[in-house]
């Protein structure tokens, strides 16, 4: 059983990686900087977790040390680990190695890849073993190495995406986020994509965004593409009918016409996201009839426009939206589903490096809300940039 080291591991992504390698019989330990509720979870699955700076054990019986992006390369584990001769991984390159062992459907893009992940994960276990790996609390809680397919979330901000060979790839869309990494040059980020989708086997693209659209023209063959604006697109989704309930919809895919498919969902991000995984499934041998059936019982994940509550005319409800692309759609949403309900917005700001790249679109989505509150940047393992804060949204 090799020894394995992961750093950061009380993040979302790191925890779910700890899980899966435990599972296909790792031993493994961890280290984060603080106690959290995901890793006392951990520690309740048998995962040795260690909270500081300095994991002291780390000796050469281990075979691997894996680091989140909170971590720079000059950390002293790491260190350590190379001096040692311990092979180091980030997150993206571990999973990539696992999964690459496994018929994959990679769901990539800036928005929409947890819901279509999740999705795409719902589909499949009603008809075969499946494992489903999202960077957030999921109803997937076990992973199996008979597994058929693994569906993955995967991860374009440090580029680990492009380790992965797809059997299927789904692109949602590519949105301005992340360019820290690609030099601030968004045609990098457009040149990443281009390259995960040339070895993908099928490619599965939203005819609805512009620069999804503009990378798969370079692609020669087995691309199909979804719409809810074109109906040349191979499925074409239309009827649209938004209810306090969810949503429904008609589909034409292939010549083929399904009527009525309902969605416990809002907003017509999530029908592009249930038609690509609908795609997915199709390509992987289950019928559209039968997707259709299994997404009339899917809910969504944690924090993606979540009912936390409803009291005397009030609902609350929670999303993980921190792009403006992504605010802008929640509160579309909102508005078609709830016409008479006045709109109230809490947001937290999410990155520094996020607010100050996005700060001339930032404010705008909030147009949409009858009232705003703006609180502090959530700024995970960044430091603070003089200039930016909560604040300064308002001025801008």
């Amino acid at each position: 059983m090799d020894k394995v080291l992961l750093l950061g591991i009380g993040g979302s992504g790191m925890s779910r990686l700890a899980l899966l390698m435990k599972d296909f019989g790792y031993e493994v330990y961890g280290l984060d900087l603080k106690e959290n509720d995901v890793i006392k979870d951990l520690k309740s699955n048998n995962i040795k977790v260690d909270i500081g700076k300095r994991f002291d054990y780390l000796d050469g019986t281990f075979k691997l040390v894996v680091y989140s992006s909170a971590f720079v390369e000059n950390d002293v584990n790491l260190i350590k680990a190379k001096n040692l001769g311990i092979k180091i991984e980030r997150r993206g390159e571990t999973l990539a190695r696992i999964s690459n062992g496994f018929s994959s459907v990679v769901v990539s893009g800036t928005h929409g890849k947890t819901t279509t992940t999740t999705m795409v994960g719902h589909i499949f276990n009603k008809s075969f073993r499946v494992n489903v790996y999202i960077g957030g609390e999921t109803e997937f809680k076990n992973f199996y190495k008979d597994a058929r397919f693994f569906v993955i979330e995967s991860d374009e901000s440090d580029g680990t995406f492009l380790y992965f060979n797809p059997f299927i790839l789904i692109i949602t869309n590519i949105d301005k986020d992340h360019l820290n990494y690609y030099n601030w040059d968004f045609e990098n980020l457009e040149k990443a994509f281009l390259n995960l989708a040339q070895k993908s086997l099928y490619k599965i693209v939203s005819m609805d965004d512009e620069n999804a659209c503009s990378i798969a023209k370079n692609i020669k063959n087995n691309i199909i593409y979804y719409s809810l604006e074109d109906g040349k697109a191979d499925m074409f989704g239309y009827n649209l009918r938004f209810l306090e309930n969810g949503i429904r919809f008609d589909l034409k895919y292939r010549d083929n016409t399904y009527k009525d498919i309902f969605l416990r969902a809002f907003g017509e991000h999530n029908v592009l996201n249930a038609m690509a995984s609908l795609i997915a499934s199709n390509i992987s041998g289950i019928s559209i009839k039968d997707g259709i059936n299994s997404i009339a019982t899917f809910n969504l994940p944690k924090r993606r426009m979540e009912k936390k509550w409803e009291k005397e005319g009030i609902l609350l409800i929670d999303d993980h939206a921190d792009h403006p692309t992504e605010v802008t759609a929640t509160l579309s949403a909102l508005k078609k589903h709830f016409p008479e309900r006045r709109i109230v917005s809490i947001y937290q700001p999410h990155r520094y490096t996020r607010v100050s790249a996005l700060k001339e679109r930032i404010a705008e989505p909030f147009y949409l809300s009858d009232f705003i509150i703006l609180t502090d940047i959530f700024g995970a393992f960044e430091e603070p940039i003089e200039g930016i804060s909560g604040e300064k949204i308002y001025d801008w």
